[in-house]
């Protein structure tokens, strides 16, 4: 009989749900020059983002090891796992995801590896991790799971507004960035997560308040009249105006489901800076 194990990185967010999923994650390391620090053990949201507010230092980060990523797989099946799901960032963005593909074969005898590239970040991607247990614990075969995560991944959409270019640009996770360096301070653009899982710019905004206000216009369009849809606001020290958005957004939109707010991890947040806004949604089906 399978025993299902999921798995996700620290980019993930689960770290601030305000319960523990039982979620193995590997993490990543955030770097303050010479300061190395474990995301989510060593250092939490409110120190990084306090750091980041008021330090002229733009963090940097390392990927999990191949050794720790043998180590949890070594674990799992000294735990009699039959099967693993690992959701990963965006293979866009990290390699994480490709690093942990790359073991399916020497454990090919011991345990059956699955590697869901989630073409996301933050808890869009963490969601993704938890519906997925949800379902082992409701006796979901693998087969079932990797389907279903692949209908949310289809069905799925995030905006987010930063204050500060500096850190996409200089990290290289912002797609197309050289026409914005001259720019930088000029503009306010609306960043997406596409469909490939690239963060590109949507369309480019002289204030902040106006980029919220079309990226909101945009984000309703696409949803639509869809009921069954899960929507998630994020913030990078905004927590007031994330709940502001949260309300408005309620107010919009006709779900039963609640909108959730949530921090982004530090592993993210070293590459986008203070002051984020953003939000995404799922359709989750009939």
């Amino acid at each position: 009989m399978a025993k299902i194990a999921i798995v996700t990185d620290v980019n993930a967010g689960l770290d601030y749900l305000g319960y523990d999923p039982q979620i193995p994650t590997l993490r990543s390391i955030i770097n303050f020059k010479d300061e190395h620090y474990i995301d989510g053990i060593e250092i939490k949201a409110d120190e990084f983002y306090e750091r980041l507010s008021k330090e002229d230092v733009i963090p940097s980060t390392s990927a999990p090891t191949v050794g720790e990523a043998m180590e949890l797989i070594e674990r799992l099946i000294s735990e009699g796992y039959t099967d693993m799901i690992m959701y990963s960032i965006s293979y866009q963005l990290s390699s994480i995801g490709q690093m942990v593909e790359n073991l399916k074969s020497e454990y090919s005898d011991k345990i059956n590896i699955y590697v869901v590239d989630t073409k996301l970040a933050t808890y869009m991607q963490g969601y993704l991790a938890i519906v997925a247990k949800k379902m082992v614990e409701e006796g979901k075969s693998v087969k079932e799971i990797l389907d279903y995560s692949d209908y949310l991944i289809k069905h799925q959409h995030a905006y987010f507004i930063v204050d500060n270019l500096s850190y996409l640009v200089k990290n290289g996770r912002l797609s197309g960035a050289a026409g914005f360096v001259g720019n930088m301070f000029k503009i306010k653009p609306i960043l997406e997560l596409n469909k490939e899982g690239k963060i590109v710019s949507k369309e480019k905004v002289k204030t902040h308040r106006r980029a919220i206000e079309r990226a909101l216009e945009l984000f309703l369009n696409e949803i639509g009249d869809n009921k069954n849809v899960q929507i998630f606001v994020f913030h990078t020290l905004r927590e007031k105006e994330a709940l502001e958005i949260k309300e408005y957004l309620a107010s919009k939109v006709d779900t039963p489901l609640e909108i959730q707010v949530h921090m982004v991890t530090p592993a993210v947040g070293a590459h986008i800076g203070c002051g984020i806004l953003g939000f995404g949604y799922f359709i989750l089906g009939e």
